[in-house]
């Protein structure tokens, strides 16, 4: 599967979990508006990534996760 096709496949994927479009989802990325994408989460999950962004260590450590940078690599076209 090329690049191209793990992200569409990841953001059809999130898209799915999240309720909303891969297209809102890429912009909010893009934009570094997540907000959009917080409130669609149910309220734990929203606490947990508020948490998570409010501690530059915690955020840090899942930063240099090998998954989540192996993710990211995908979602950026590199992987």
């Amino acid at each position: 599967m090329a690049s191209s096709d793990n992200k569409n496949e990841i953001m059809q994927e999130l898209s799915k979990k999240l309720g909303s479009s891969p297209a809102e989802l890429e912009n909010s990325a893009k934009s570094g508006n997540i907000e959009g994408i917080i409130k669609k989460l149910n309220p734990a999950q929203q606490a947990k990534v508020r948490s998570l962004l409010e501690n530059p260590e915690e955020t840090r450590k899942l930063m240099e996760n090998p998954q989540v940078q192996a993710l990211l690599r995908k979602l950026k076209g590199n992987g």
